[in-house]
């Protein structure tokens, strides 16, 4: 009998997966509309220079300024192989392409707030979350790759990146808690496929 073996990334996407998934369809219960509303009273109150910084953080993780970023970046690290250029830039347009699949598909209504930033469309899962995620790990993975002995600082960054990039987005009145969770969650099943082929393109 032949015995299949799922490695780490097999796991990451599937933990994502089932997270979304999990989501989705507990969205209008009672646990995550609490969970929705303590968070928002948290973060959405905490004053204008939060704002400001938000709002920086949000147009840094926009589809323009996301992937402005993954060139520049993918240039930067085209020693590291093709995973670097042009697959960086290339992963996050699938990226911010499953996140439109995804809202068309779940098609949630915005939080019933002042937005305090112009937002498009519908919002599950966040398109910045996801694309925080994905940029985030990727990066990263590259940076540690090209520089290997200054890991610490690369997780520590990328995981800057994610948290800023994700909850920005509730600072801002434009999502729920768990759009961001369910962005992290979506992201992490093609950031499992990246990380599962990657290799087979660097140096």
């Amino acid at each position: 009998m032949r015995r299949w073996y799922v490695g780490w990334t097999g796991w990451l996407a599937m933990a994502g997966a089932v997270g979304f998934v999990t989501l989705w369809l507990l969205l209008g219960s009672a646990p995550l509309v609490n969970l929705d509303a303590g968070v928002s009273v948290a973060l959405y109150n905490l004053g204008p220079h939060w704002v400001t910084v938000a709002q920086w953080a949000a147009r840094a993780g926009s589809f323009a300024g996301s992937m402005t970023i993954a060139c520049l970046l993918g240039l930067a690290l085209y020693r590291v192989g093709r995973s670097a250029w042009p697959g960086l830039p290339l992963f996050l347009l699938s990226v911010w392409g499953g996140n439109s699949l995804l809202k068309l598909l779940v098609n949630r209504p915005r939080p019933e707030l002042d937005y305090l930033m112009t937002v498009h469309g519908s919002s599950f899962p966040s398109g910045h979350a996801m694309a925080a995620w994905g940029l985030g790990c990727a990066a990263a993975w590259l940076l540690r790759r090209r520089w290997p002995r200054a890991w610490p600082c690369w997780v520590a960054l990328g995981t800057l990146w994610i948290l800023g990039g994700g909850l920005a987005r509730v600072v801002l009145g434009v999502h729920h808690f768990s759009d961001i969770m369910a962005g992290y969650a979506a992201a992490a099943v093609l950031v499992a496929l990246y990380f599962h082929l990657a290799p087979r393109f660097s140096r």
